[in-house]
């Protein structure tokens, strides 16, 4: 497994998609900061770790690497030569999430970073009282690094179901950021938003006093991460169980 880890990390550094969209991951990170500090909307601790929580928003850049992960093989059929080195199509899918897994914890982790570096500074200036050890804010930075995590398997998990590259790409960003949106706003059908990945989302990384949505209560924390496991390892393990296995040539 280890062996097959080393292989997936290989191809993935291999290429440049990866470095655009960690830029991609951290522009938006830094925004997220950027934008609540200038228009003079933070003033308490709770406000400084919704902030931070913002760092979450990148999880459609890493749930469209995760589909890359994938669909790319098939693209341009080194599925193939993957194939006849492991036959084993849960030894590849399995070794493909530990390994995106870990990349969206280094996502994570730099985008966290960037906004440490950009909002602590500007906090200190604007004489706003925080800690980064209390006011829910561990609770968001850890929230962004189970988010991000878990939305690279979503995203390998929809591209193996897939398989096609711009198909799994194009449906899952627009239902990641559109559809769940209005499923939201729409009475009735929006009780399911909690049992959405951006529910389940909040739901981890925003303080328990915020998380409600007009009437609808999120759900806790531990919900939330209940939620996102299904969302990430079903995806992956009927794409394994049926896209993977059926031939591949």
């Amino acid at each position: 497994m280890i062996r097959l880890i080393r292989a997936e990390f290989l191809k993935l550094r291999t290429t440049q998609v990866w470095f655009w969209l960690l830029l991609a991951a951290v522009a938006i990170s830094a925004l997220t900061v950027i934008a609540p500090l200038a228009s003079g909307d933070i003033h308490t601790g709770p406000d400084v770790a919704n902030m931070f929580a913002g760092a979450s928003f990148a999880y459609l850049v890493i749930f469209v690497l995760g589909v890359l992960g994938v669909t790319t093989e098939f693209r341009y059929q080194t599925i193939t030569a993957t194939v006849l080195q492991t036959p084993s199509r849960w030894s590849i899918m399995t070794a493909k999430m530990v390994t995106y897994a870990l990349v969206g914890l280094a996502y994570g982790a730099v985008c966290l970073a960037v906004q440490l570096g950009v909002a602590v500074p500007w906090l200190n200036a604007k004489g706003i009282r925080y800690s980064l050890g209390s006011d829910h804010i561990p609770r968001a930075l850890i929230g962004v690094l189970v988010v991000l995590a878990l939305m690279g398997i979503v995203g390998l998990g929809i591209g193996a179901m897939l398989k096609n590259q711009v198909v799994a790409v194009t449906v899952g960003v627009i239902f990641l950021a559109i559809i769940q949106g209005i499923l939201s706003a729409i009475p009735g059908v929006k009780r399911i938003y909690p049992y959405l990945p951006e529910g389940a989302i909040r739901a981890i990384v925003e303080n328990q006093a915020d998380t409600s949505l007009a009437e609808l209560r999120l759900l806790s924390t531990t919900g939330g991460v209940l939620v996102l496991l299904l969302w990430a390892f079903i995806p992956a393990v009927v794409g394994a169980a049926y896209s993977m296995n059926r031939d591949i040539t």
